[in-house]
Formats: structure tokens, C-alpha cells, sequence
């Protein structure tokens, strides 16, 4: 018995998801893709990383201290072996050497301020991917909320050409309809059914393309729920004259100078391949050759000390290595200086053309309501006049196409308004 109640609740617990399904709004849409958004997981194990580089450069200013130990055996004689003055028959040692560095041609400095250069880049590369994933987001929301809304636009106009085919079939059982008007709204009737089914479709897919950019495994059966207008007030006139110092457009402005930055620094650091490394080195431990130790023990000589000394390290033939690299370093610094001067002028450039966009679609809105409410009034005129016997069944389905038209071009108005400020926060908002 507990076994058939427990696959009863099972089965429920299975059913129950697909009889109510969830409703999505934007914030929930929003919080789920940065949950889950590998590029944002990528952008923290850069960040990450950068931030371990950074110590590990740090741990290069203490002294590095290691353990060697070196047997060797090099037999000599009068016909055959190495010089015992060099080799003295071999050698064992066993020493803990340290090793600091007095000077590195300023190459640390470089480095870490590189580093610092990257970590200050990830950061706004974090924002900014942010803020794509966010417009990316709402892209998405609002596709499928228009692909929603335009089912129920869809559904009305089906709705409507049945009330209307009911009305044509009784004129014309009175005669007082040709069969043609008959055939005319039957076939505009199918025509808007393929249509709803289109329409469904395409919300469908929609709707796999949201669930897989907020990156949750939902079950599509879900639905969405937003409003049109935007949550702040809108600020184009004033954002539209220049770029915010605060805005993503800006920051991205400011990544590319940080790569700048960085690629100037891999310039000063090949230069600096051609100055000295200075480096102190100390040991400590037991070094005894084979000569000593065929010695007797009142003959031997000590093998336990120590040494120290300095090291200088200065290329004098590279073969032009180190020239190249400077040049193609700085090569690499000239090209990413041109690319940021024409990320300027695009930033600007898309700044002001989605300006323009948005105040043209805001005009369209105004006159598409207008005509709206006008081709309601024509389509309900219009069909009085046929039911009392004073207008023509073609007009009658002109004007429900009509109103059909101006509605769906509305919403898709509404849709194109809330995209475009999206796009605007995008370039503008802080």
C-alpha cells in the first residue's frame, strides 16, 4: 500500500508542473542568467586568476631558498680520466642555497603593474558583460512576451471572423448573401487560424531561445508577464549630446585604454631585456671532492662552509631578437590604438542612431493608437451596415484585416520602443 502511494505522489508531483505552469517576469529572467551564465563564471576565474599571478609575483621579492645535492664520480689516472686538477675525482655536495634578487631591470615593476592593468580591465570587462547578459535578457523577454501577446491579438481575430462567418451563413440562408461571401470569410477564417498557429509556434520558440539563455532547465510550458513601459523615466535628450563618464559605453571605452595600457607595458618590458640582472647568492652545506677523501682523516680537509657572491646577467648578442620583439610588440600597440579611436566614433555613432530610432518609434506608437482606435470604430460600423443589409461582406473583412494590421503593427511598435531603450541603457546607464 505505501509503495502505490508513494508512486500516486509521484506521478502528481510529475502532472502538477504541466497544470500550472509558472509564470516568468523579468527580474526572475535577470536573476536566473546571472546565476547561471558561464560567461560571467568565466569572467570570475579570469579575475581570479589575474589575482593569483599577482601574488605569485609578489612571493619574487623574498629570498628563494632550495636544497641541492649533486653526487658525482670522475675516476682518474695516467691513462685515462679527467684533469684531477678540474675534477678531483669527483665531487658530493649537499647545500641549501639561497638566492635574492638585487636588481631585475625593472621587469617586476612592469609586471606588476600589468597585472594591476588587467585586474582593473576584468572588472569593467564584469560590468560590461553584465550589462550585455542584461540586454541579451530582455532581447529575449520581450520577443517572447510580443509572440505572446500577438497569440491573444491572433485569438481575437479568429473570434471575430467566427462571429462574423456565423452572421454571414444566416444573411445568407435569408438570401440576403451570395455563397461567395460565404467562401470569401471561410477562407479568411482558415487563412487566420494558420496564422494563430504561427503565431503559437514561433512563441514556442521563443521561449526554448529565453530558457536557454537564462541557462535554468525550465519545462516550456511557462508563461511571461510584463508591462511595456519602462521602470525609469527616460533620459535620451539629455545621454544622446555625450557619452555619460559613468556609462557602459564609456567603460568600454576605458577597457580598451586598459589594453592600451597593457600593451604599451609589454613594450617597455622587451625593452628592458637589455639591461642587467643583478642577483646576490649565498649556500651553506657540505662539499667534499674525491680527493679529499682518499685523504686520511688527520690529512682531510674540512667540507662543511659556505659561500656567497653576486651575479651579474647582461645579453650582449641577441642576433636582433630583442629588437624584433620591440617591434612587434609596438606594431601590435599602433594597431589596438587605431581600433579604440574607431570604437569611439562607433559608440558615438550607435549612441545617436538609437537615439533617433527610439524618438521615430515613440511618433509611429502616438499615430498607430490613433489609427487603431479608428479601425475599431470602421470594423464595428462596417458589419452593422451588412447585418442591416447596407454594406458589402468584402468590406467587412477589409476592415477586419485592417484593424487586424494596425493592431499587430502596434504591438510590435510597443515591442520595437521597450528593445531599443533596452539597447539605450545598454550604451548609457551606469
Amino acid at each position: 500500500m505505501k509503495k502505490h502511494f508513494a508512486a500516486l505522489l509521484f506521478i502528481c508531483a510529475g502532472v502538477a508542473p504541466a497544470q500550472s505552469p509558472s509564470v516568468l517576469t523579468l527580474d526572475h529572467c535577470l536573476t536566473l542568467a546571472r546565476q547561471y551564465s558561464p560567461r560571467l563564471r568565466i569572467l570570475q576565474g579570469r579575475v581570479q586568476s589575474a589575482g593569483l599571478a599577482r601574488e605569485e609575483l609578489r612571493t619574487t621579492l623574498l629570498p628563494q631558498i632550495r636544497l641541492a645535492a649533486m653526487p658525482i664520480y670522475a675516476p682518474f689516472g695516467s691513462k685515462l680520466g679527467y684533469d684531477p686538477a678540474l675534477s678531483n675525482g669527483g665531487q658530493i655536495v649537499g647545500q641549501v642555497v639561497l638566492q635574492q634578487s638585487i636588481y631585475d631591470g625593472g621587469v617586476r615593476s612592469l609586471k606588476s603593474d600589468q597585472i594591476a592593468t588587467d585586474l582593473a580591465r576584468l572588472d569593467r570587462e564584469y560590468v560590461l558583460t553584465d550589462r550585455d547578459l542584461a540586454f541579451a535578457v530582455q532581447q529575449a523577454f520581450f520577443e517572447t512576451l510580443r509572440s505572446e501577446q500577438e497569440i491573444a491579438l491572433d485569438r481575437e481575430s479568429v473570434q471575430q471572423l467566427s462571429d462574423y462567418g456565423e452572421l454571414v451563413q444566416r444573411t445568407y440562408s435569408g438570401g440576403g448573401a451570395a455563397y461567395t461571401d460565404v467562401l470569401r470569410t471561410n477562407l479568411q477564417l482558415a487563412d487566420a487560424r494558420m496564422t494563430l498557429q504561427k503565431a503559437q509556434d514561433e512563441f514556442a520558440l521563443d521561449k526554448y531561445r529565453l530558457t536557454e539563455l537564462i541557462g535554468n532547465p525550465i519545462d516550456t510550458s511557462f508563461s511571461v508577464e510584463g508591462v511595456w513601459e519602462p521602470e525609469r523615466p527616460d533620459r535620451t535628450d539629455s545621454l544622446s549630446r555625450d557619452l555619460n563618464p559613468d556609462s557602459i559605453a564609456y567603460i568600454e571605452l576605458s577597457i580598451a585604454d586598459l589594453e592600451l595600457k597593457s600593451r604599451m607595458l609589454d613594450v617597455q618590458m622587451a625593452e628592458h631585456e637589455r639591461w642587467p640582472v643583478i642577483t646576490f647568492a649565498a649556500d651553506a652545506g657540505y662539499a667534499n671532492s674525491g680527493e679529499n677523501l682518499k685523504l686520511g682523516p688527520a690529512d682531510r680537509f674540512s667540507a662543511v662552509g659556505f659561500s656567497m657572491g653576486l651575479v651579474v646577467d647582461l645579453p650582449l648578442i641577441t642576433w636582433g631578437a630583442t629588437a624584433l620583439r620591440i617591434q612587434e610588440r609596438q606594431t601590435s600597440v599602433d594597431m589596438l590604438r587605431l581600433e579604440t579611436n574607431l570604437l569611439q566614433r562607433s559608440l558615438s555613432a550607435e549612441t545617436k542612431r538609437t537615439v533617433l530610432q527610439l524618438a521615430r518609434s515613440r511618433e509611429r506608437l502616438q499615430a498607430l493608437r490613433r489609427n487603431s482606435k479608428m479601425a475599431e470604430e470602421n470594423f464595428l460600423l462596417t458589419k452593422s451596415r451588412f447585418a442591416g443589409g447596407g454594406g458589402l461582406s468584402l468590406e467587412v473583412l477589409t476592415a477586419q484585416q485592417t484593424l487586424r494590421e494596425v493592431k499587430l503593427a502596434q504591438l510590435r511598435a510597443l515591442a520595437d520602443i521597450r528593445l531599443l531603450h533596452a539597447h539605450m541603457e545598454q550604451l548609457t546607464t551606469q
